[in-house]
């Protein structure tokens, strides 16, 4: 243990040494959605031809957070991506076309990646201008098979989003640190009466952290043009929820779109928020993930008890990106329907799948030399020596989500199978 400790502390200070070179490029589009040009960051995959028409990869959207732009994001990731040490350790960002667009808007924090009579249509930038734009200029993937959707913050919300409402489009979709859950904002009340007096009557101005972040969602929610502010604020002057304001949010809503979508067509998920998150998005993230576990849907989701909202992303991007890589690079989500209970290769068979607190493995040969049992990200969760054939594998501690279970034979041939854990 300090030993990996000792590790990663020296890598972490040896994140400074840059190499030379840059891994975005910066390009233009002009946006029909928008009526407007906007500018987007592409990441080509190490050998990238854009002569070999041949030679295709996957897509990954990354949809940055409010108080930025595309530009900001990349100023801040590019030291970190164009590490050594980090392209050895998370190599696959730099397998897959990673695109940032830009979804900066005025008058306040960001778009939310929404369409909206104030911001301008930013969901239809995303989902028509900018992937066709994708599609057209790069060596990619037909949709869905090889494309996902991932964002941080705001875009984590817009991510989930999207994704929820074009699950044709993606095969995955990650959200760190996103509001899942937009109209629980209970916990945000207290800081948001506090940035404008101490007592009612409240005059809710574009003011204080989290009240400009209520803006900036409003915006895209319920705005009012031709107003001043040019938004419906959920909250009245006795610092009270507007429940008639909720109710246009609550249309946007990622956790209301579960239960039209319902698995179908099939999607992984995966989310992340810290527990010591300042918007207090961590029950939020709970509850999105509480709401696909009762609609038995798959998922992972990391609530990190150690997690912030912002310097965190450098923890949560590489998880995000393992998964979505590994649902992409396999693309057998596509191919699994939860009417399968028995799932099988080789020799090998795992039953039940979908499994609750437990699974059992039976193997023609009647010998297994090793089972392990590993996360999307490639960390490795569980081992057995040995087992005996038909003997129970306890997976209770493990939460709901997708796992691969590699099976070795005696002579050291492996085998991996897709477990879904309820």
């Amino acid at each position: 243990m300090k030993k990996n400790t000792l590790l990663l502390i020296l890598l972490l200070g040896l994140i400074s040494i840059q190499v030379s070179g840059k891994w975005f490029q910066q390009k233009n589009i002009y946006s029909k959605a928008l009526k407007q040009e906007k500018t987007y960051y592409v990441g080509l995959p190490q050998g990238y031809n854009a002569a070999d028409a041949s030679k295709k990869y996957p897509v990954i959207v990354f949809l940055h957070g409010a108080s930025t732009t595309a530009t900001e994001m990349v100023n801040t990731l590019e030291p970190f991506l164009e590490n050594f040490f980090t392209k050895i350790l998370f190599d696959k960002l730099f397998k897959v076309i990673f695109i940032i667009p830009d979804g900066s808007c005025e008058p306040y924090k960001g778009s939310f990646y929404t369409n909206s009579l104030l911001y301008g249509n930013y969901e239809d930038y995303i989902v028509a201008d900018l992937m066709e734009e994708v599609e057209s200029k790069y060596n990619t993937y037909n949709r869905r098979e090889k494309w996902s959707i991932m964002g941080h913050s705001m875009g984590g919300f817009g991510a989930m989003k999207i994704a929820m409402k074009y699950p044709e489009e993606f095969i995955g979709v990650s959200a760190l640190s996103g509001p899942l859950n937009i109209t629980y904002i209970d916990d945000l009340l207290p800081e948001i009466r506090a940035e404008h007096g101490s007592a009612a009557p409240y005059d809710f101005t574009y003011s204080g952290n989290v009240t400009k972040l209520i803006y900036s969602m409003a915006g895209a929610f319920s705005p009012n043009p031709g107003a001043d502010p040019p938004i419906l604020f959920p909250l009245n002057s006795e610092g009270n929820t507007e429940q008639s304001v909720l109710d246009l949010w609550e249309q946007h809503n990622p956790i209301n779109l579960i239960r039209n979508w319902k698995g179908n067509p099939e999607m992984a998920i995966h989310t992340y928020c810290g527990e010591l998150d300042e918007f207090k998005l961590a029950k939020p993230n709970q509850m999105f993930s509480d709401t696909l576990a009762k609609y038995n849907l798959p998922h992972t989701y990391r609530q990190d008890p150690n997690g912030d909202h912002t310097t965190s992303l450098f923890a949560s991007l590489p998880q995000g990106i393992n998964f979505l890589y590994q649902v992409m690079d396999t693309a057998q989500i596509r191919n699994y329907t939860f009417a399968d209970g028995i799932t099988s290769v080789n020799s090998y068979t795992i039953y039940p799948n979908p499994a609750n607190e437990m699974f059992f493995v039976s193997c023609d040969n009647k010998s297994i030399g090793q089972i392990s049992v590993f996360n999307l990200s490639g960390q490795k969760l569980l081992q057995i020596d040995h087992p005996i054939v038909g003997k129970v594998i306890n997976i209770g501690k493990l939460g709901s989500g997708i796992y691969l279970v590699s099976l070795k034979d005696l002579k050291g041939k492996t085998s991996t199978l897709r477990l879904i854990k309820k």
